[in-house]
């Protein structure tokens, strides 16, 4: 294995005053603010071409196109259309440089539920056609499991609203297929087995093959994970499947579950699977990708333990006939691990019975980088979030956490060139809303942007981060990491409470769209009922 390098942060030093801290904005990045213009509330979308946003905001009956264009991305186009007849909202979609808008209808004469699609032409922010029956199916269907691989930073919003079909395309943009899944006849999961619908569409969305499949196994052997598929159109089915009749994932200690790849021919349909031996590792998180070369990769965080925390990262390869090609598995080191933790806590960890005590918990993979000359990053972050029951009212609410990330360089040989793990602690009550990271990728670096309190803005390496709070305010911060080394500096790009005047309200990271290389634009609330659209560029 080549020299493996353990990064630390090299952060540059600001002054204090005795009422607020001088941040030191960076100038690789500078960044404007649009013309303030009315503010639209409802489900939003929002598309990117040749330098300019397409924003697609559906609610109070009515759909609004709001186009953006010029250097501050002003609104140069905004056109309300009634919303027509009943409709549940699905998914909005960029495939093959085309924009749709999924939505479905419950026929209750029939007893059919149709999924529809209707064209949105870019140029004349509005709709490019009538809306066209996609999919009929006799009986009720549920989302079943939703999409997972990641594009960007999470993906696209599958079923975000109607939650009754899932999409996703192969990375190629070669294929594209809807799924869900039928209600089952029987609620008695030792008995029913899954039936999950697979419609897989061409370019301009014509149809190449669909079927529903009926899974090998009973409800209660196995629990299906995810589902991709490449761009030949064949389709991929995660599974674990349970060794015993107890439907649990460990049993004593020790694995109680196979994970399954079951395959569908796009050729005849034909299952085929191939199970995929854990090697006694727990898996923590799992998900499909797929990489610039169409391959299928299965990836995620494993602990040495049942009851531990994430020990290492692994890679899964699979050929195009979803055949294992590639087992690969990193350990996290220690003294990653024991980053940004307290001197109190290091000392605590160091008190345990050796290494193996050292893990993380929480993480979850969200995201493999490709880079042109093979190499890959895979970033992650700690998510978790925490339950709050009041018995005097009887609500619960729910406080959601974002914190650490960890970021994973391998190069075209499969050797593990550098891991980094960075400070970040983001709480909020409101989903994602401002809080995960958002990944920029150039030539030579990576800058891994997030809010956060500006007290962490000089961070030594044997102190927690401070928490940042969603919602209020915050400065858009992070790091960028060189590829090569893995050597990580601070950036700091702007303050939300103050962006060259205008005081930021709602920024949300799922709102954040790439405009053109270096480049991305995101949304914001300025009060007074009126948006804004903040753009930020990486200077040359």
């Amino acid at each position: 294995m080549k020299h493996l390098l353990l990064t630390t942060l090299f952060i540059a030093l600001f002054n204090f005053n005795s009422t607020a801290q001088e941040v030191k904005l960076s100038k690789e990045f500078s960044y404007s603010v649009s013309t303030p213009y009315r503010v639209v509330d409802g489900m939003k979308s929002y598309f990117s071409r040749d330098g300019e946003i397409l924003a697609v905001k559906y609610g109070r009956g009515k759909f609004h196109f709001q186009k953006f264009s010029g250097a501050k991305l002003n609104e140069s186009k905004h056109n309300t259309v009634e919303k027509g007849e009943g409709f549940t909202p699905e998914s909005y979609l960029e495939f093959a440089g085309q924009y749709y808008f999924f939505f479905s209808r419950w026929d209750k004469a029939n007893e059919t539920e149709q999924l529809f699609v209707r064209e949105i032409d870019f140029d004349k922010a509005n709709w490019a056609g009538k809306e066209r029956l996609l999919i009929k199916v006799k009986g009720k269907v549920t989302g079943g499991f939703g999409i997972t691989g990641f594009g960007g930073m999470f993906g696209i919003t599958a079923g975000a609203r109607g939650g009754k079909f899932n999409f996703d395309q192969s990375y190629s943009e070669e294929r594209f297929i809807v799924q869900y899944r039928m209600k089952p006849k029987t609620k008695n999961d030792s008995k029913s087995k899954d039936i999950i619908g697979m419609h897989v569409y061409g370019k301009n969305l014509e149809e190449v093959w669909s079927k529903k499949i009926t899974m090998p196994y009973t409800e209660k052997k196995m629990n299906n994970v995810g589902y991709t598929i490449d761009e030949k159109g064949n389709t991929y089915i995660l599974a674990e499947v349970y060794r015993t009749e107890t439907a649990k994932k460990i049993v004593k200690g020790k694995l109680n579950y196979d994970l399954e790849l079951i395959r569908v021919s796009a050729d005849d349909q034909d299952l085929s699977s191939t199970k995929i031996e854990l090697e006694d590792k727990f898996i923590k998180n799992i998900n499909f990708y797929e990489g610039k070369d169409g391959g299928i990769v299965i990836a995620g965080y494993y602990g040495n333990r049942a009851r531990s925390g994430t020990d290492g990262v692994f890679i899964y390869k699979l050929d195009d006939s979803g055949d294992l090609i590639d087992k690969l598995s990193y350990e996290i080191p220690v003294d990653v691990m024991k980053l940004y933790k307290s001197d109190r806590a290091q000392s605590k960890m160091e008190k345990k019975s050796g290494e193996k005590d050292y893990s993380m918990p929480n993480m979850v993979l969200r995201e493999i980088v490709y880079e042109e000359d093979g190499s890959i990053t895979l970033y992650g972050e700690r998510y978790y979030v925490v339950s709050h029951h009041n018995p005097k009212t009887g609500q619960t609410t729910y406080t959601y956490y974002y914190q650490e990330i960890l970021a994973t360089h391998i190069d075209k040989e499969n050797e593990l060139l550098w891991m980094v793990k960075l400070p970040k602690n983001q709480r909020g009550s409101a989903g994602r809303g401002g809080m995960g990271y958002y990944v920029l990728s150039q030539k030579n670096y990576h800058y891994v942007l997030f809010l956060d309190n500006v007290k962490n803005i000089e961070l030594p390496l044997n102190k927690y981060p401070k928490t940042h709070q969603d919602g209020k305010g915050g400065f858009l911060t992070g790091f960028k990491i060189e590829k090569e080394s893995g050597k990580v500096e601070k950036v700091s790009i702007l303050d939300t409470r103050d962006a060259k005047g205008v005081a930021l309200y709602q920024f949300n990271t799922g709102r954040i769209i790439e405009t053109a290389e270096g480049e991305f634009a995101v949304e914001c609330y300025k009060k007074k009922k009126e948006d804004v659209m903040l753009k930020i560029t990486l200077n040359d």
